[in-house]
C-alpha cells in the first residue's frame, strides 16, 4: 500500500513539473536523482544500500528549496518525504 502511495505521489510530482514553466536546473537534477533512487528502492527486495538511507532527508531538503519557487507542488514533495520516513528509507 505504501509503495502504491509513493508511486502516486511521484506521478503527481511529475505531472506538476510538466505543467510548470520554469524549474531551476539544479533543483530539476536533484528531483531526477531522488526519483531514480526512490524507484530503485521500490523495486529492491532489501533496500539497505547507504545511498537510500537518507532519501527522506534528501526529499525534505529539496522540498525546502522547491517551496519558494513552486508552492503548489511543494506539499506533494513534502508528503513524499513523510512517506519515505515512515517506510524507514
Amino acid at each position: 500500500m505504501e509503495k502504491e502511495k509513493l508511486k502516486s505521489l511521484l506521478k503527481q510530482l511529475h505531472e506538476g513539473l510538466l505543467n510548470t514553466e520554469h524549474v531551476d536546473e539544479e533543483v530539476r537534477s536533484l528531483l531526477q536523482g531522488l526519483d531514480q533512487d526512490i524507484h530503485e528502492v521500490l523495486s529492491a527486495d532489501t533496500p539497505d544500500d547507504p545511498i537510500y538511507s537518507a532519501l527522506s532527508e534528501r526529499s525534505q531538503a529539496i522540498s525546502a528549496r522547491f517551496a519558494a519557487q513552486h508552492p503548489k507542488l511543494e506539499p506533494v514533495l513534502r508528503e513524499l518525504g513523510g512517506m519515505l520516513e515512515k517506510m524507514g528509507v
